[in-house]
């Protein structure tokens, strides 16, 4: 017969030790709580008591995917500062927006928030580092000015054309014409050409297999990386395991890379297209800077462009046609304006003359503003200074906020802010409301592709009215989607149209 010794003391002392490792947690997260409410810098700011003590009530507002007009509604209980996290405040001031976001700003982009959106090496959007990122801007920046942009309309023109081709088919075959997946393959097949390269004697867009699993990443990853933005170990814990465990990454985030890189390659092997790519033009300026990026880092970058320069975009576009698709009148007045420039359905302006549209920049501008792309936090680091706003005082290492969304959706300066009304940016009061547009925020760290953006919007939007117009003008229904960071959306738009004479 076997003996089992029990030593009772031995697992009472364990008991005891369970017990005080216990009750040191608790009191740690007592003094915390205690002093995050009533001894912190930022205790005077108001908001929810769960948001003075943890970061878990932004999280969950966040992750619902209505956090920006959530906040919104807060500041008309707590006023214009709102303590969002235990260090963080949410600032709802146009004033406050200029002095953060202006050039040469101190307040440096907060390194949680941006390190998400980084992958092994970092990129334009999510650099901290100010003379880095003048570095990687200057090398940028030629390749989507606005005179480079002029050479670039035939890219455009060409990648558009597969678009208004599907949309014909469908009209056709007297099926409904879903609009954002269709705009949403133009624009991927833009920034394509305009990364990588173009060849007119030989155009090719992205295959549907490609578009996609990119479209698959796009869709999955804004959603995934509020949980890295609000929980970094988690981030370098997902990096370790996909170390040790490469099959565990999404085949269609590391999709991406190697897309990008075979892209790249590609590009350097072409003969003499048309328009070389922004990457051909980088490496021709790094060698004459003498400076070098590992193809690492230029893949790097090319992701980047599809995120940033893809459904943004493309959801900005798809809102200003599905709202003008059911506006007749704005609609047969855009009709009748671009006819001047366009006699045939198939003609192609120039990107001049489609900037000399007063109404069609109206309707841009309208739709820039309604869609407001990037409605979440932008957050930055309060520098040695602080800052003194609306009578309080954020003190330096405080991490401050203010979504692009209160200044487009401000009800003083646009009333009925989420209606679409292109006329108003035609109002005496018109260079007002400008200085409340900034869908690609401003200052140093203003969006680099506003240019390219704001072209392709312009002959998608224009190329579109002048070819199709709506079978019947149907009340307007809302659109679905959510804000995981930027708008996330989740409507095909399907409506049915006819083709114009």
């Amino acid at each position: 017969m076997a003996t089992v010794l029990y030593d009772s003391g031995a697992m009472l002392t364990w008991a005891y030790q369970c017990i005080l490792f216990g009750l040191a947690l608790l009191l740690y997260f007592s003094l915390t709580c205690f002093y995050n409410v009533f001894l912190h810098p930022l205790a005077k700011v108001p908001g929810p008591f769960l948001a003075k003590i943890s970061t878990f009530w932004l999280f969950g507002k966040e992750i619902e995917g209505d956090a920006a007009n959530n906040l919104a509604q807060l500041h008309k209980k707590y006023g214009p500062l709102i303590r969002v996290k235990p260090n963080e405040v949410v600032i709802n001031d146009r004033e406050a927006f200029v002095t953060i976001h202006r050039q040469g700003t101190k307040f440096y982009k907060e390194e949680n928030f941006y390190n998400s959106f980084k992958g092994t090496h970092g990129n334009l959007f999510n650099i901290q580092d100010p003379e880095d990122h003048s570095r990687r801007k200057r090398l940028m920046s030629p390749s989507f000015s606005s005179a480079s942009l002029l050479t670039h309309q035939d890219i455009i023109y060409a990648s558009i054309e597969p678009a208004l081709e599907a949309a014909s088919r469908l009209i056709r075959l007297e099926k409904q014409v879903p609009l954002f997946p269709i705009i949403r393959k133009f624009a991927l097949d833009s920034i394509s050409a305009f990364a990588f390269g173009f060849d007119s004697a030989n155009p090719t867009h992205v295959d549907d297999n490609s578009a996609g699993k990119i479209f698959s990443a796009l869709d999955a990853s804004p959603h995934d990386l509020l949980v890295f933005q609000h929980f970094p170990f988690l981030r370098t814990l997902t990096r370790q395991l996909a170390r040790l465990f490469p099959k565990m990454v999404p085949d269609d985030v590391l999709f991406l890379t190697r897309y990008g890189m075979e892209k790249l390659q590609a590009s350097r092997e072409a003969k003499l297209p048309d328009r070389p790519g922004l990457f051909k033009e980088m490496e021709q300026l790094l060698v004459a800077k003498d400076q070098k990026l590992t193809d690492d880092e230029l893949v790097a970058e090319s992701s980047t462009l599809f995120f940033a320069g893809t459904d943004t975009t493309a959801s900005t576009i798809a809102f200003s046609l599905w709202h003008l698709l059911h506006d007749k009148d704005s609609y047969t007045r855009l009709q009748r304006e671009l006819e001047t420039v366009m006699p045939e359905t198939t003609s192609r302006p120039t990107l001049k003359q489609l900037e000399a549209l007063p109404f069609l920049e109206a309707c841009i501008k309208e739709g820039l503003r309604v869609t407001c792309a990037p409605r979440g936090r932008l957050p930055r680091v309060v520098p040695s200074d602080g800052l003194r706003t609306n009578g309080y005082f954020v003190p330096p290492g405080s991490v401050v906020s203010i979504p692009i969304s209160y200044l487009l959706y401000d009800e003083n300066t646009f009333p009925e802010p989420k209606q679409y009304r292109p006329e108003r940016w035609l109002g005496d009061d018109a260079k007002n409301l400008e200085s409340y547009l900034y869908p690609f925020s401003r200052g140093s760290r203003v969006c680099i592709g506003q240019t390219l953006s704001m072209a392709e919007q312009r002959v998608c939007i224009a190329q579109f009215v002048r070819r199709f117009s709506p079978v019947k003008y149907e009340p307007l229904r809302p659109i679905q989607g959510k804000e995981y960071v930027t708008w996330v959306m989740m409507d095909d738009l399907a409506i049915r149209l006819r083709e114009n004479e």
